[in-house]
């Protein structure tokens, strides 16, 4: 409502007064309002909904129920059509492999929509998730020296098993092979990240829309104009080329990584680009073109076969030169190898196993033994540091002192997130409680907090400005009267 204060404002500068007090909204601010806005938010979207629906009846009641019925029936009529493959013995069910996909592809795209609206965090799913996974699969694929029958899916029970596939090289693991094999992976990410992408371009399109003349675009572009720092100037040669180039400047822009790409949203959103137009670009960026170079990158980066290729024919010849005429004993080629090492097992630190897996591919009868631990471990070090990362393992985790880990000893170290545990948290220098654990789970729960709480607060607002623009326009409309 508006009060008395700002009755006697004009139209421009009431609009200028609700913004500021938009700009003050907030979850610890303003809670009462957040909270009835997103309140209407979620009834507007239930009718619209309802009006969706309404629209589409003959598709509702002819397709999409007793599909759902047929579905939830089958469970019970075929239930040998969803049970979960035994790794190499039988396949999985054709019910619960759409399950799969459907579960499979909601990770990838979850976790992209969290590195997407991840503003400042300073942290990526990629690097978290994403890139491990690829180097997992290059390692795995150089190791079984083919492709064929190698499960790559990240959510898969037999993932990256070896035992698998044939036991010899078959010519399939070739670089075009091992990228085809992750691309899916990085599709799904890159579609998340292109959908985490929308935000700043609605609510700016619902300003606009709304009639709003100093919106939080405006606002940016002021600033930036104001401003003579390198991300201002990006800011703004970000606007200039959206603006010039339409669909294509949209899908250039989101196919490299970009920092000023919001402006790029919101300024789309100022200039009323269709949605389909505006999202289609941001998908071709980001899951196609940038995901596609990003894959190409890691498995290269990750592939010693590739990597030596490139150090024999570019770097080593470089260094001869070098020695020749600059007499210095400093070698591009070894420092290379020695970052490449580093990154690798940095990586490596994070690659995750469930508990079957580990049982299935390091265990004894036992359990995981020293010598099995030694074998997860292998890159570790020589034979002696492996000895010493299985002894410092058993002496963290072996509660009942028989030389093994059981199933349940390895199940307080598994994350609730993804049901998996990674070898840093299997190895740790210290005794204590399941502290990594503990914080990972902590982190991510967080971070899908933080994109809820900024999702509310962003709907709350955008829902406030809706709010005072019928209030302007109503007030307008009684003073013409």
């Amino acid at each position: 409502a508006i009060s008395l204060m700002t009755a006697s404002l004009s139209a421009d500068e009431l609009r200028v007064e609700l913004k500021h007090a938009r700009d003050r909204m907030g979850l610890m601010r303003t809670p009462g309002k957040i909270m009835r806005n997103f309140a209407l938010v979620l009834v507007d979207g239930l009718f619209g909904l309802g009006n969706v629906l309404e629209q589409h009846k003959s598709v509702v009641i002819f397709l999409l129920s007793p599909l759902a019925l047929g579905w939830t029936m089958t469970h019970y009529t075929h239930p040998d059509a969803f049970r979960p493959p035994v790794c190499g013995e039988t396949p999985g069910g054709g019910g619960w492999e759409v399950e799969f996909a459907v579960r499979e592809a909601a990770w990838w795209i979850t976790l992209g929509v969290l590195s997407s609206v991840g503003f400042g965090t300073g942290l990526h799913s990629g690097l978290m998730f994403l890139f491990p996974h690829v180097m997992n699969v290059v390692l795995t694929v150089e190791s079984c020296e083919t492709v064929s029958g190698l499960h790559t899916s990240y959510t898969h029970p037999c993932k990256l098993d070896c035992s698998l596939t044939p036991n010899y090289d078959d010519g399939t693991a070739t670089f075009l092979a091992i990228v085809a094999k992750v691309w899916p992976q990085c599709f799904l990410w890159g579609l998340g990240t292109a959908i985490g992408e929308l935000p700043p371009y609605m609510v700016s399109k619902a300003a606009r829309l709304a009639g709003q003349r100093s919106g939080e675009f405006e606002a940016e572009i002021e600033a930036a104009r104001a401003s003579n720092d390198v991300f201002s100037r990006l800011k703004l040669w970000t606007m200039d080329f959206t603006e010039k180039h339409g669909f294509v400047g949209v899908m250039l822009l989101a196919g490299w990584p970009n920092a000023a790409f919001d402006m790029c949203g919101m300024c789309c959103g100022y200039l009323l680009m269709p949605f389909w137009t505006f999202f289609s670009a941001v998908v071709m960026g980001k899951a196609v073109l940038k995901v596609s170079g990003q894959a190409c990158f890691f498995v290269a980066l990750f592939g010693k076969s590739f990597f030596e290729s490139v150090l024999n024919t570019v770097v080593r010849p470089l260094d001869t030169l070098a020695q020749q005429y600059l007499s210095t004993s400093f070698s591009l080629a070894e420092l290379g190898s020695q970052k490449r090492h580093e990154l690798l097992m940095q990586f490596k630190k994070q690659t995750r196993y469930s508990p079957s897996t580990l049982m299935s591919k390091y265990g004894s009868r036992k359990g995981l033994d020293i010598a099995g631990l030694k074998r997860l471990f292998n890159d570790f070090g020589d034979a002696a540091e492996r000895g010493e990362i299985a002894k410092r393992v058993l002496k963290l985790w072996d509660d009942n002192g028989d030389g093994a880990l059981s199933h349940g000893e390895l199940d307080p170290l598994v994350s609730s997130t993804d049901g998996q545990l990674s070898l840093g948290e299997l190895d740790r220098a210290i005794a204590t409680t399941s502290l990594v654990k503990r914080a990972w789970e902590l982190f991510i729960f967080s971070l899908i907090g933080w994109f809820a709480v900024t999702t509310i607060v962003q709907l709350a607002i955008a829902k406030q400005l809706e709010l005072d623009e019928e209030a302007v326009l109503k007030r307008s409309n009684k003073k013409q009267q």
